[in-house]
């Protein structure tokens, strides 16, 4: 069993170093949207096919370790949530490569820079994904616990965003079939990004309580 136990450090390793690639696109990301004169897009897309790579590797240990040991009761357990925070953190890095598109998008076609409630978005999305994959690593429910709960303040922010960049000018505006709508559309897709960013959180933290306890909550889509 020793060579299932090194197995199983090395999956861990590698579960690491996706979550870190994870938090420093996010991270990265919110620069970006700080600072729009910085092109963050360069960096984010060759982190996401690092982040490609390391799910496809990943998945294919998990096969491999599931079809040689056919582990049970608690190694099963954890060889299965590997799979599943290795998808949400793949589901992170395309949130992150459709943040800085957008970003793109509004540069471009408007004169408009994110609302400072996007930036509020962001950083909280960014303690939420440094908070989720740190209390899975570290099998921490109470931290799983905490940062689950903050999707209600991500998701509290997102509405308030469409209710600012949805305002009476800009439905006018629509209505009048005035071409100027790239910025607050983008700026909206942003922050439903953002909040995506959120709810794959939300099931990371999931799979801290299917770990520790064997509960688990049905996932966000």
């Amino acid at each position: 069993m020793k060579r299932f136990d090194q197995e199983l450090t090395e999956l861990q390793h590698r579960l690491v170093e996706m979550g870190e690639l994870a938090e420093s696109m996010i991270a990265t990301v919110v620069r970006g949207l700080e600072d729009i004169s910085i092109d963050v897009s360069d960096v984010i897309l060759e982190s996401e096919d690092v982040m490609d790579n390391l799910q496809v590797t990943i998945d294919s240990e998990v096969v491999r370790i599931l079809t040689v040991y056919s582990p049970v009761a608690t190694d099963l357990r954890y060889v299965l949530t590997v799979s599943h925070v290795t998808s949400n953190l793949e589901r992170i890095g395309d949130q992150a490569v459709n943040i800085v598109e957008l970003l793109q998008l509004m540069m471009a076609r408007s004169t408009m820079k994110p609302e400072p409630r996007i930036i509020q978005m962001g950083h909280a999305v960014r303690e939420m994904v440094n908070g989720a994959i740190g209390a899975y690593i570290n099998k921490d429910s109470k931290e799983a616990d905490k940062y689950r709960n903050r999707d209600e303040y991500v998701d509290s922010l997102n509405d308030q965003i469409m209710r600012e960049v949805l305002s009476e000018e800009i439905a006018l505006k629509a209505l009048k079939g005035e071409p100027d709508l790239a910025g607050p559309l983008a700026q909206i897709l942003i922050a439903r990004s953002l909040e995506r960013v959120g709810d794959q959180c939300c099931n990371i933290c999931d799979e801290v309580f299917s770990l520790v306890g064997g509960d688990h909550i049905k996932p966000f889509q």
